[in-house]
């Protein structure tokens, strides 16, 4: 086993410079940061799991960073608040139509680094891959329990 490509692959460093530098002029053009077009594309894929606390449960940003990039992309109209009918205390955070558009671009990027990325690996290959990278997070997961 490459030893060295494991470290590159789990590290996730090439992927995430790959990536900011494919929303390079995406970020330009809407006025956005990198947290800014995570938080819209977590949103947008997460489901029911849609309010900052479900942000903060990813340990990807602090709460603090959460806050201010909600508060920004509310501002420029990215997102609205809407208050949960059971508890009032939670607020859901809702994509816009201009957010829409913006997360049609951001899913064509990553579609074409994913068509990049997985050049000349087989079908099996990357079955074989997505099961063990999930096997690799839970462990991960496990150990930080």
């Amino acid at each position: 086993m490459d030893q060295q490509a494991l470290e590159v692959i789990l590290s996730g460093n090439q992927f995430k410079r790959l990536y900011e530098s494919e929303i390079a002029s995406l970020r330009e053009k809407y006025g956005l940061r990198k947290i800014d077009v995570e938080i819209l594309y977590f949103l947008y894929i997460s489901g029911e799991k849609n309010t900052s606390k479900d942000l903060k449960e990813l340990q990807l940003f602090t709460k603090g960073h959460i806050s201010q990039s909600v508060d920004r992309m509310k501002q420029a109209e990215f997102i609205e608040y809407r208050t949960d009918a059971e508890d009032r205390r939670r607020i859901h955070l809702l994509l816009t139509d201009k957010a829409i558009k913006v997360i049609g671009q951001i899913s064509s990027i990553r579609q074409q680094m994913y068509e990049t990325i997985f050049q000349g690996i087989t079908p099996e290959e990357k079955e074989a891959l997505l099961s063990v990278a999930a096997k690799i997070a839970k462990n991960m997961e496990r150990a930080l329990s």
